[in-house]
């Protein structure tokens, strides 16, 4: 029986490199609006002392701070092209992909942020290491937006689906098909509308979580498939756990 995954919306931090076709010119756009917060001198607060960048065997100031390492420029990109790219071995392995459920999505919103602020900085607007940070946090948020599809995982959970804010009802009991970090595939009893937020318990768990339909379909034998997206919980199915400690 096919099925569809649930709709995952794109990774859009306040300041991320918008996707698709027109990418690279709303990034262009996006970085021309942003300006760095600024201290006023007034307020008595002391400047940071310069650190040195902590890769081994570098004397330089260091720029900026990755993964609580402090680092020069140059061995910003190397060490965030080394990790982005272990990142992307990990998910070509689906036994193992689980495991980028959470440290890698902060290790790329953090390249994303870091390349954003970097660029918008008047010392670094030359155009060619411009094009450079923009290409990284592209990458980043690409990945970032990869992991948040992937994996979806056959699971069959109890569910209840329960509509209204003040005293919620139970609409439906019902299971899911297949679960991903953000959302699931579930198998109902009765028909929903598409774009109409829910809660959603699980009854194994007894955890809570709004939910907003994205799609519904008929299944065989009288049933109704529908695509959900997970809106306030970053890891509701403890994919992110090994198995047995959801």
């Amino acid at each position: 029986m096919e099925t569809h995954a649930p709709f995952i919306g794109h990774f859009l931090p306040l300041r991320t490199i918008i996707y698709n076709s027109t990418r690279a010119a709303s990034a262009l756009w996006a970085l021309a609006l942003y300006r760095p917060p600024i201290v006023s001198e007034s307020a008595g607060t002391p400047p940071l002392e310069p650190h040195s960048c902590n890769w081994t065997g570098c004397a330089r100031v260091a720029d900026l701070q990755l993964a609580e390492r402090r680092l020069c420029l140059d061995h910003f990109f190397e060490f965030a092209t080394r990790r982005m790219d272990s990142i992307r071995r990990v998910l070509d392995d689906r036994q193992h992909n689980r495991e980028l459920l959470g440290d890698a999505q902060a290790f790329l919103s953090q390249v994303v942020s870091q390349t954003t602020q970097l660029a918008t900085q008047v010392r670094l607007l030359d155009p060619a290491l411009r094009d450079r940070l923009l290409t990284l946090s592209t990458s980043a948020a690409d990945i970032f937006n990869h992991i948040r599809r992937a994996p979806r995982l056959p699971r069959r959970i109890a569910c209840a689906l329960l509509l209204g804010t003040i005293a919620p009802e139970v609409a439906d009991r019902c299971f899911t098909v297949n679960v991903s970090q953000r959302g699931a595939c579930l198998d109902l009893n009765f028909p929903q509308r598409a774009g109409r937020e829910v809660t959603l318990q699980r009854l194994d768990t007894n955890r809570f979580s709004r939910a907003k339909i994205a799609w519904v379909k008929d299944a065989p034998g009288g049933r109704f498939l529908a695509g959900i997206e997970i809106l306030d919980t970053d890891d509701f199915w403890g994919l992110g756990q090994p198995s047995g400690a959801q």
